[in-house]
């Protein structure tokens, strides 16, 4: 007995000293130390996984079996796996209920296991308070909508308001605790709280502003002054909620391009990294769509923007590395792991926005890690974490090339088949809408003036059609479902007009003076008198166009007939055959001469293509949501999201879903203004309300004193036209009836 009572004492004194050990080396900086003695062999395994895997990359060697799915090629011998009854693992869960960070944790997967409201109690889903922005409190004016999502801890709601503020909204007394304003502009895509589980007085909710971070007080809203300058740590411009990795906050700088490791002990910038090659002939590039970070093998991933200029590649020859890219980063070393660009060389803004989604997936029993990324163009890439292997086969196809020759285009594009592509990229005469035949027809009767398809670069001759520029998925990304291994994810589908213009301080050849005085009176009226066009915006969608005559003098415009047919079929017969003649004969005089000094300058125009009801005039739906299932590749439903009186065809999807293991699916960001519900399994809406505004953000779940709440910000903005602007917050519970 008495052996026994001494070993009850050891292991009580145990179980005691190790939380205090935790804290004593995390403040003082040597929390490496203890990751490293608790996960002694995970921890060595991993740095020795990572380090081989870098190196093959860098000599292009085979990987090793162990890094690629038991050589599975694709998804070819896994079709027929049974999904039913999935039990995720305890790591999968374990970010779920952490909203601590903007996206919904360090995975960007929105997903929560809280299940008090489900399918059976929806209906009792009522408002349980709102706030109104706009009240006295807040004195300033309207500045923008807002991209984040709210966050939650201890009881306390943090939002960030369309003013530049940061308030924290105490839930069960349904008011302001504190609020923080700021003359700088607060980001209104991402904020994370770091709590010091030590000394929680110097935790911080890090809220990215134009050139850095606000480290703020989370229980008084007022800087802390232990962290940079009085609270201030000057990075550059971050987008992308920040994560902390470590003892150390971790950025993505969008105006230099870096990826930026932030000592926690006094706000000074430890280590950089560069996202792009030093020597690469691009700008842009940048890593605004959003961070997420894997812990267990000290990663971060990234996705990053379109190379610049945009829409005009001849400044920027080759694939321009690294841009439309996901990228990997193995912090300890402070290196590129591994890459996947998809689209090479862009020429229309296809840069990948959504922030890249970590989870855990079953393949044949076994358990794999893995980032999934969705994308403008429709595709969902899913990668092995460490090694960058794609778990599905990737493929390409021969895209058109572009009639300026200066233009290099990449020869071939991503085309993948698997998975299931969740949106349109290919466009044809017959996916014009019906709904005013006189607008259609006007389409028809203007063909030559339009070119559509897959990756048809922009063109100086006709205005080109395409999908994606706004389209399928956005900033907010997708949402994982640990139990069913299903994505959801907002999707837009609406037509764009793109056309390349010239302008140019050349005057016309002297010799053809006489001519130019012709052109003078007869078109410079419409197109300027440098032949440049005119582009007048009316509105945020709508211009009035007026082509550019500008052109590079080649062969291919060396042809009076096709000249002399588009003019007379533009302008009919205004103009004699002699007129016209003289008019082509000093364009290519004009050209000739353009080209040979080189001195023009070569802009871009794009704009929404629309019937005149101010609607897409494509056919719906504009907007949808998509339930995928990644281990199949297949789509299992999708739906329009957005009315029109009182009409569910999809409009444009420009806010958030939140996913819960109750089977239900929270969406906002549609036109008509509502906050819905969704039956995660078939797609079917099982709960709305009306808010007068809509939301730009996902909504958040969390449980307070047993009780579940749905909490969206409302502020509607740019994306929804809207001539009203508003800001509030509503948070809603299950009510008695």
């Amino acid at each position: 007995m008495k052996i026994s009572r001494k070993l009850v004492f050891l292991i009580g004194l145990l179980f005691i000293f190790i939380p205090i050990f935790n804290f004593i080396i995390a403040d003082t900086g040597i929390s490496f130390a203890y990751d490293y003695f608790s996960n002694k062999l995970e921890l060595n395994n991993t740095q020795n996984r990572v380090s081989i895997i870098y190196n093959l990359h860098e000599n292009d060697l085979e990987i090793n079996d162990e890094f690629n799915f038991e050589n599975i090629k694709g998804f070819k011998n896994i079709k027929h796996q049974k999904l039913d009854n999935y039990i995720p693992t305890i790591d999968q869960l374990e970010e779920s209920d952490i909203w601590i960070r903007s996206n919904g944790g360090d995975f960007s997967n929105k997903f929560s296991t809280y299940n008090q409201i489900d399918i059976d109690n929806i209906h009792k889903l009522k408002l349980d308070f709102k706030l109104d922005l706009n009240n006295a409190i807040f004195k300033k004016k309207w500045m923008n909508n807002v991209e984040t999502n709210p966050i939650y801890y201890d009881g306390l709601l943090y939002i960030v308001t369309p003013f530049r503020e940061l308030i924290a909204i105490d839930i069960i007394s349904k008011k302001i605790k504190w609020k923080f304003k700021s003359l700088k502009k607060i980001d209104s895509r991402g904020m994370t709280l770091w709590i010091n589980e030590v000394n929680k007085s110097k935790s911080c909710l890090f809220v990215p502003i134009r050139n850095g971070l606000f480290c703020i007080n989370y229980k008084t809203g007022k800087l802390n002054s232990n962290l940079g300058q009085s609270g201030f740590i000057k990075t550059g411009i971050i987008r992308a909620a920040p994560v902390i990795w470590k003892n150390n906050v971790v950025v993505a700088t969008v105006d230099d391009q870096k990826v930026k490791i932030i000592s926690l002990k006094d706000g000074k910038i430890k280590d950089i990294i560069d996202i792009h090659p030093k020597n690469r002939k691009f700008k842009g590039g940048s890593p605004w769509g959003g961070i997420s970070l894997d812990k267990k093998n000290n990663i971060l991933f990234l996705t990053t923007g379109n190379p610049r200029p945009a829409l005009i590649g001849t400044s920027r020859p080759g694939k321009n590395k690294n841009a439309n890219s996901i990228i990997a980063i193995e912090l300890n070393n402070k290196k590129i792991l591994w890459t996947f660009q998809e689209v090479a060389h862009d020429l229309w803004d296809y840069d990948i926005a959504s922030p890249p989604l970590l989870a855990k997936i079953k393949i044949n029993n076994k358990y794999v890690d893995v980032v999934i990324v969705t994308t403008k163009i429709g595709n969902t890439l899913i990668f092995e974490r460490l090694s960058g292997k794609s778990m599905y086969d990737i493929s390409y196809s021969k895209v058109p090339l572009s009639e300026y020759l200066d233009e290099i285009v990449s020869p071939k594009q991503i085309n993948n088949q698997i998975p299931e592509s969740f949106m349109k990229l290919d466009l044809s005469i017959n996916d014009f809408d019906n709904r005013l035949p006189k607008d259609k027809a006007k389409i028809i009767n203007n063909l030559d003036e339009y070119d559509y398809g897959s990756f048809v670069p922009p063109s100086f001759s006709n205005k080109v059609i395409v999908y994606g520029l706004h389209g399928g998925a956005q900033w907010p990304g997708a949402v994982f479902d640990p139990y069913s291994q299903n994505i959801y994810l907002q999707v837009n589908q609406i037509p764009w007009l793109l056309e390349l213009y010239i302008t140019s301080n050349i005057s016309f050849p002297e010799k053809m003076n006489e001519v130019y005085k012709i052109y003078e009176s007869l078109c410079s009226s419409c197109h300027n008198k440098n032949r440049s066009g005119n582009y007048k915006t009316i509105d945020e969608k709508k211009i009035n166009y007026v082509p550019s005559l500008i052109k590079f003098y080649d062969e291919k415009y060396d042809n009076f007939e096709y000249f002399l047919a588009k003019v007379e079929k533009k302008h009919k017969s205004k103009f004699s055959r002699k007129d016209i003649k003289k008019i082509y004969n000093l364009f290519i005089e004009w050209d000739k001469k353009i080209k040979l000094s080189e001195k023009f300058n070569t802009n871009f125009q794009w704009s929404q293509f629309l019937y005149s009801d101010n609607l897409p005039a494509t056919k719906p739906p504009w907007g949808k949501i998509v339930s995928l299932n990644i281990i199949n590749g297949n789509i299992n439903w999708e739906i329009p999201s957005g009315y029109i009186n009182e009409k569910k065809i999809g409009t444009s999807n420009f806010g958030g879903l939140t996913a819960t293991s109750a089977n239900l699916i929270f969406s906002t960001g549609t036109n008509d203004k509502k906050i819905v519900a969704l039956d995660s399994k078939s797609g079917r809406e099982v709960w709305s309300f009306q808010m007068k505004a809509a939301g730009s953000t996902a909504p958040i779940t969390f449980m307070i004193n047993d009780k579940q709440y749905i909490a969206v910000v409302s502020t509607g903005g740019r994306y929804h036209n809207y001539t009203k602007k508003y800001g509030e917050l509503y948070v809603f519970s299950l009510q008695s009836e």
